[in-house]
């Protein structure tokens, strides 16, 4: 049952970060006068279909993603309305913006979160008798805000602040009773781990936050998670490291499955997560892939020339066969690590 639930899950998800994707390229292409002949959502043969204005719209059984094609005919020159008839402004435009929706729907889904489930914040569960914490007027229940000078918004937040301390003493900024306290605690003499201490427990509770502060919040996440995702692609371009960290359709099929059963929350948290990953692949400067055109478009504004069709062609060949062999690995890699 688990097994039909990740798949089932998985799929929706996918298209729906698919579909959401196209949306954004489809939204901007009319705006700029490119017709679009078709948008479908899912792959197969078409079991509803309809029509407006010179777009045909379709739903198709098989939810595996979905597309957009525009009016082009690549046999003949392009006329006004095709998209290689279209500024380069415009062209730009249109690329970019499947990867802007992405990042709207994951900044959206994380305001949904925060203001509905809300997100952990670290409190004082636990004091040590006669520790420097305890001395310097902590109390159980203290919610943490601000630590060694950063804001304490997300469990993100944390890493930042332990890796800010400076001196002999902790900054603290606490809420007791909807009032703020700041405190200043010098560091115990011994140490675990090479880890300072102060004699304070911290466990993390849920908080919710009103619409404002969510939707200010979601692009703090926003920025904190892209961060993560792009230094974790740079190590893993310019340093080989962390290939064995990620995961393929398999991988997220089984992660999607997992959240699942925890509960909505989760789904939707791993929702905007990959709506971000979504995003900062497609952005990735590789043939095929929105931001290799994105580099080509950039060329063509040095040259004031745009690529030939045959090295345009070729260069998206070599992406698809590079996007391939990388997704045909990652399932192997997925299937092994279910294996083993």
């Amino acid at each position: 049952m688990q097994i039909v639930l990740s798949i089932v899950v998985t799929l929706l998800v996918l298209t729906a970060l698919v579909v959401a994707h196209e949306f954004g390229h489809y939204i901007v292409a009319k705006k700029r006068g490119i017709k679009v002949a078709e948008f479908a959502i899912g792959f197969g043969p078409k079991l509803i279909k309809w029509h407006r204005g010179e777009t045909e719209f379709s739903i198709r059984p098989f939810f595996i993603g979905g597309y957009n094609k525009f009016a082009d005919d690549e046999e003949k020159d392009p006329v006004p309305g095709d998209f290689r008839a279209a500024s380069l402004k415009s062209r730009f435009l249109t690329i970019i913006a499947g990867p802007l929706m992405n990042v709207i729907v994951a900044v959206v889904l994380a305001a949904v979160l925060l203001m509905t489930v809300g997100n952990a914040q670290p409190v004082v569960t636990g004091l040590e008798q006669n520790s420097t914490a305890q001395a310097a007027g902590i109390m159980e229940g203290d919610i943490i805000r601000e630590m060694n000078g950063v804001r304490i918004d997300f469990t993100y937040d944390l890493q930042d602040a332990y890796g800010a301390e400076q001196g002999d003493a902790l900054s603290l900024t606490v809420e007791r009773d909807g009032q703020k306290h700041s405190f200043s605690i010098p560091y115990e003499e011994e140490e675990v781990d090479g880890r300072k201490l102060t004699g304070m427990s911290l466990s993390l509770e849920p908080r919710t936050f009103n619409f404002f502060e969510a939707v200010a919040l979601s692009f703090k996440w926003l920025f904190l998670v892209t961060r993560e995702m792009v230094m974790a692609l740079g190590n893993l371009f310019f340093m080989g490291q962390g290939m064995e960290n990620m995961s393929g359709i398999v991988g997220v099929a089984s992660m999607v499955g997992q959240a699942a059963m925890i509960g909505w929350d989760q789904v939707v948290n791993l929702t905007a997560l990959l709506s971000i990953n979504l995003a900062i692949v497609n952005l990735l400067p590789i043939p095929a892939l929105d931001g290799g055109k994105i580099v080509l478009y950039a060329v063509e504004g040095i040259r004031r020339k745009p690529a030939s069709p045959k090295v345009e062609g070729t260069l998206n060949l070599i992406g698809m066969v590079l996007i391939f062999g990388l997704a045909i690995f990652l399932i192997f890699q997925d299937v092994q690590r279910l294996i083993l």
